[in-house]
């Protein structure tokens, strides 16, 4: 089985109506993996053995008499040390690769409240034992696990046990390959199932808005920095394992997640230090559009970045359209604040979704998912148009709405492979404002192949 994320609470509730173990249900007592170092192991093994399984589940405070399972003994005040962050952080901390689980706190059918772990399947390797456990005991480095009748966590002895644990990764990395490929052949977004919580993505986007409006907010009204024609955004979360990284290489991490395809950079990270991040809130800032010497005065380069080492990004820039004086295609100079190009949206998507791959690579371990918004401003009066006349686009095309966000989330390793697929349906209903123009697949795919090759 593939434990699916963001499973049902009425399907993990039904666990305990008469709870028993069996290959892919594992039942603990009340462990102290908060303070107790073996306990943390004993839990560490169940999870690599459930993850080799395909994935399964991790109850904590129950125990076997008379060949039934009730509470045990010594429950905890409350439950907050079987957390997300502590559970994630003991996998972390044993399994190679690392996989990201979910905690949810269930009622039994009288109401007693215990944790449930959600141990994800569907790994393309084998998951090992990155360390030994205490004194060498439990968990030996290096070691693979597996589920066995009984049930019991060992390592595989058997030429049947090596089969099965190499054919379902292998099955798992058929079953990717030919999603990737039907994905194509279909023109489909590969996207990830959305999380049931509360989006704390929106309140990252608010946040950033407002510190954005309070810095262009002491430059004069018609101040190019203010972009006050109009301005997109993207905002972004990665949703998987983070790596244990020290606040003073979060940096140079940044600055290796700079993905450069174009001159222009999302996410510039500048060295002058007069234009150089800072830290402000927890977060990494980067605003280009202010009145320090070196800052820029134009819409088109007056950044507004933020990315949290938490794994959210928030990046605001005003149009390139807006930068210069640019000609309509019958050569006449068209007003500032009028012309859309048709390209510019899907190179700046693309090399968004880009940046977020790269910085999931670097700040996290395993799999991961990324959440993005995308919003465009001042739309009103533009009209589409083609300004490197590559692209063919009728005279006439004008938006009437002024503003538009679109959303998406997928698969952090579908980016690469997948990137026209993602971009193309992400954009779609931003080009029907301009009178129902259609984004062909074809213009998406040749737009990034154009911006990979530089």
């Amino acid at each position: 089985m593939v434990v699916p994320h963001s499973i049902s609470r009425e399907r993990l509730s039904d666990f305990l109506i008469e709870p028993c173990e069996h290959l892919d249900f594992e039942i603990k007592n009340w462990l102290d993996i908060q303070n107790d170092n073996d306990a943390k192991v004993t839990f560490a093994k169940a999870a690599l053995a459930l993850a080799n399984h395909g994935g399964g589940f991790v109850v904590f405070g129950l125990t076997e008499i008379d060949a039934k399972f009730v509470e045990a003994s010594g429950r905890p005040s409350n439950l907050s040390a079987y957390s997300q962050d502590a559970i994630n952080g003991i996998v972390q901390a044993y399994a190679e690769p690392a996989f990201h689980c979910e905690v949810h706190i269930i009622h039994d059918p009288s109401g007693t409240e215990y944790p449930i772990v959600v141990i994800p399947g569907g790994h393309r390797v084998p998951i090992r034992a990155k360390r030994s456990g205490p004194h060498g005991k439990t968990i030996e480095q290096n070691a693979i696990y597996v589920r066995k009748p009984g049930p019991k966590s060992e390592v595989p002895t058997t030429a049947q046990e090596w089969d099965s644990l190499l054919a379902r990764c292998l099955s798992n990395r058929r079953d990717e390959m030919l999603e990737h490929i039907r994905t194509i052949m279909a023109g489909a977004v590969p996207q990830a199932e959305a999380s049931s919580l509360p989006s704390r993505l929106d309140a990252w986007i608010a946040a950033c808005k407002a510190r954005w409006q309070a810095l262009a907010g002491d430059l004069p009204p018609d101040a190019p920095p203010r972009c006050p024609r109009g301005y997109h955004w993207f905002a972004y979360e990665i949703d998987g394992v983070k790596r244990p990284t020290q606040s003073a290489k979060f940096t140079e991490l940044l600055q290796r997640s700079v993905v450069r395809h174009t001159g222009w950079p999302p996410f510039w990270y500048p060295t002058r230090s007069e234009l150089a991040p800072y830290p402000m809130d927890g977060s990494v800032e980067c605003w280009l559009g202010g009145e320090e010497k070196g800052a820029f005065s134009d819409t088109a380069h007056s950044d507004f970045w933020r990315i949290s080492p938490e794994g959210f990004a928030f990046l605001l820039r005003g149009y390139q359209e807006d930068g210069a004086d640019l000609r309509h295609e019958n050569g006449t100079i068209a007003n500032r604040g009028t012309l859309f190009d048709v390209s510019f949206p899907i190179w700046r998507a693309a090399e968004v979704l880009l940046h977020a791959e790269s910085l999931a690579r670097n700040l996290f371990e395993g799999p991961a998912t990324i959440e993005l918004v995308a919003h465009y401003s001042g739309l009103t009066g533009r009209e589409l148009t083609s300004l490197g006349g590559n692209l063919i686009v009728w005279p006439g095309q004008t938006a009437r709405q002024g503003e538009i966000t679109v959303r998406t989330r997928v698969e952090v390793s579908a980016i690469a492979t997948n990137l026209p697929e993602i971009v193309q349906p992400l954009l779609a209903p931003l080009y029907t404002l301009f009178n129902f123009h259609e984004l062909p697949m074809s213009a998406v795919t040749a737009q990034i192949a154009r911006l990979r090759s530089g």
